[in-house]
């Protein structure tokens, strides 16, 4: 039974954290943005074609918007910019 509550709560966590990614790149809100980056110590974030495709609209302008405050772009092709957290 502890392994089956490991596992439940392994998957809650994982889930938890499936949706508070979600929620950083739909976001318009600087504040909940940093906090987000803070919460797990991220050092790059990636905006490629998977995050244009599931996370489409205006959160994903941000990324422009706070370049030189939350974070640099380091890398761009075509379909990918990568971001190096300040």
């Amino acid at each position: 039974i502890a392994v089956n509550q490991r596992l439940f709560e392994t998957g809650e966590e994982v889930t938890r954290r499936v949706e508070e990614i979600k929620q950083f790149y739909l976001t318009i809100d600087r504040t909940q943005a940093e906090e987000f980056l803070r919460k797990y110590n991220v050092k790059y974030v990636v905006v490629g074609q998977l995050e244009n495709l599931y996370y489409p609209g205006p959160g994903l302008g941000k990324f422009q918007g706070l370049e030189g405050d939350l974070w640099q772009e380091v890398y761009r092709n075509e379909s990918t910019v990568i971001y190096q957290v300040n």
